[in-house]
Parts: C-alpha cells; sequence; structure tokens
C-alpha cells in the first residue's frame, strides 16, 4: 500500500487469525437454507451445539482445511444441504480471505425437526455478501441552557394534632336463652273425611305417539356343519373264561410239642482229709444236638 500525500510506499502483511477464519466459515454454514443453529445448553445434558468448526491453516502458502459438523431440519434433502455449505465455504474463504481449500469434510451431526426445506430452494442460493454497516448522520447537538438557580422554599412542619381518647363501650351482658318447651304434636285427625273426595283433579293423559315400523333383521343364513365321519367299530375277541381247578391240600397233622426234662446233678460233697486230697475227676460237659421232627413220629 502506498499514500499519494508523502509518496512513500509502506509495505507489511495482513493475517487471519483462526477465530476470523472460523467466523467467515460460520457465516458461509447459516447462508445456506435447511442448516439448523443448536445450542448446547437448550439440546439437554448429552446435547452437542452445531455448527462444529474445526479449520487447520498455512499463512505462508495461504491454504486451509476445514471440517465442520452441521444440524439439518429434518425432512430436508440432507445431501443437498451438505453440498450446498460445501460450496458456500469454499466461495467464503476465497472471496473473503484469499485463502485456498485444500479440503472441506461437512458432517451431518444431528437432525432437527422443523421447516421443510426444499432441493431447488438448496440450490438456489444467493452467494454470500458483505454486510455493510448502515451510517446514521451525526447529530447536531444543541447547547443546553442552565437556569439560574431557583430559591429554595422552607417547608414548615404542621404542628401535631392531639390525639382523641376513644371510649371503650361497656360490656354487653349476655342474656340466657331458655329452652323452648315441647310444642304438643297432633296425632289424631288425618285420616280421610268425608268431603275429602268431593273435588277431584282432572288426569291429562299424553297424546297417543305413533307407532313405529319395526324391521325384523334379515335372517341369517345357516351355514352347513359337516358332520365327523363314523368310526367303524373293530370286532374285539374275548377270551374264554377260564374255568378253576381245584387243589387238594395234604393232611397236615398237629405238631407235637417235645418237652424235654433237664437231668438233675447230683451234688458231690468233697471232705478234705488231714492226710491228703484225693483227686476227683469231674466228667466233661457233652454239648446239646439238635433234634428234627419228621412226620410219622421218627426223629434224629
Amino acid at each position: 500500500m502506498s499514500t499519494e500525500s508523502t509518496g512513500v510506499a509502506l509495505f507489511g502483511r495482513t493475517r487471519f487469525s483462526l477465530r476470523a477464519m472460523e467466523k467467515v466459515i460460520n457465516a458461509a454454514i447459516a447462508s445456506v437454507s435447511g442448516t439448523a443453529a443448536v445450542d448446547a445448553k437448550l439440546a439437554g445434558l448429552a446435547g452437542r451445539a452445531f455448527p462444529r468448526v474445526m479449520a487447520q491453516m498455512d499463512p505462508d502458502t495461504q491454504m486451509v482445511a476445514v471440517d465442520v459438523d452441521i444440524a439439518v431440519y429434518w425432512p430436508s434433502p440432507v445431501t443437498e444441504v451438505a453440498k450446498a455449505v460445501r460450496t458456500a465455504i469454499r466461495e467464503a474463504v476465497r472471496d473473503f480471505t484469499g485463502f485456498r481449500t485444500t479440503r472441506v469434510n461437512v458432517t451431518v451431526g444431528g437432525a432437527v425437526p422443523g421447516e421443510r426445506t426444499t432441493a431447488p430452494a438448496v440450490e438456489t442460493r444467493a452467494p454470500l455478501s458483505a454486510q455493510i454497516p448502515a451510517i446514521v448522520p451525526e447529530r447536531a447537538v444543541k447547547p443546553v441552557d442552565v437556569s439560574q438557580r431557583a430559591a429554595v422554599r422552607q417547608v414548615s412542619t404542621p404542628a401535631p394534632v392531639p390525639v382523641r381518647t376513644v371510649r371503650v363501650p361497656e360490656a354487653v351482658r349476655v342474656r340466657g336463652v331458655g329452652k323452648p318447651a315441647d310444642v304438643k304434636v297432633r296425632t289424631e285427625g288425618f285420616g280421610p273425611g268425608e268431603n275429602r273426595y268431593d273435588k277431584l283433579r282432572p288426569i291429562h293423559t299424553p297424546e297417543p305417539q305413533p307407532l313405529r315400523a319395526v324391521t325384523d333383521p334379515a335372517p341369517v343364513q345357516v351355514r352347513s356343519v359337516p358332520a365327523p365321519r363314523e368310526f367303524a367299530l373293530r370286532h374285539v375277541e374275548v377270551p374264554r373264561p377260564v374255568e378253576p381247578r381245584g387243589v387238594d391240600l395234604p393232611h397236615t397233622s398237629p405238631l407235637r410239642v417235645p418237652h424235654a426234662k433237664p437231668l438233675q446233678l447230683r451234688p458231690i460233697a468233697i471232705r478234705p482229709s488231714a492226710e491228703f486230697t484225693r483227686r476227683v475227676d469231674v466228667p466233661r460237659p457233652v454239648p446239646l444236638r439238635a433234634i428234627t421232627i419228621r412226620e410219622g413220629g421218627h426223629h434224629e
């Protein structure tokens, strides 16, 4: 850049911050119909804010790579909106910053219910234009005339008003209310009298109503129900009854109970001698044998 007054050229360079680049990209996204701006506080506990912009810049080569996440109003054509956002970002970066975009990745991260945008409306998008601020002409300032100091009037305090005493009325004496006397109830004289039915009230009968025709419902056709097929009875042969044969039981003889008498042992008195003792041999006891009693009186 140069100055005309001095003729001295002043050289320098212009740099875009990452924040300024993200502002341009956000403006390009907002210019596309069908995109929605979602606040993280209004999206709920686990909600995300849209649009989300991540740009990587190289100021020396004036190149930028853009990755954005957008939200689209449903039911809008999502594919057409994403293509329009990609084109708007490339045009806005080129026209307003002079940078070239190496890549522009658009990810549709959410769908918000809203007004539907048609595909022709998305394709006929107007290019992003710079908003020129309105210039308001400077208003002429009028001088303010300060008036002279006004005289302060003295405010007089009114004299206190004496408070009048209020007389409390005397307490009214409550009179006792006595219990009213019992009223005698008449229990006779309520029967029908002689002249009670002389004047009869007229009876109004309602007008006859025409009878409504009652239509009989159409007879329902009875469906024929097929009877189940009869089952053929099978011949069952009954076996011949078996006559029981008589069985002759052998004659049983009563059992005899043997009466065994134990042998009585004779006591042996051993008298010791003064000179010597004689040896006495005691017979060895014989074990008892089992006795088997057979029929016919023989035993072993």
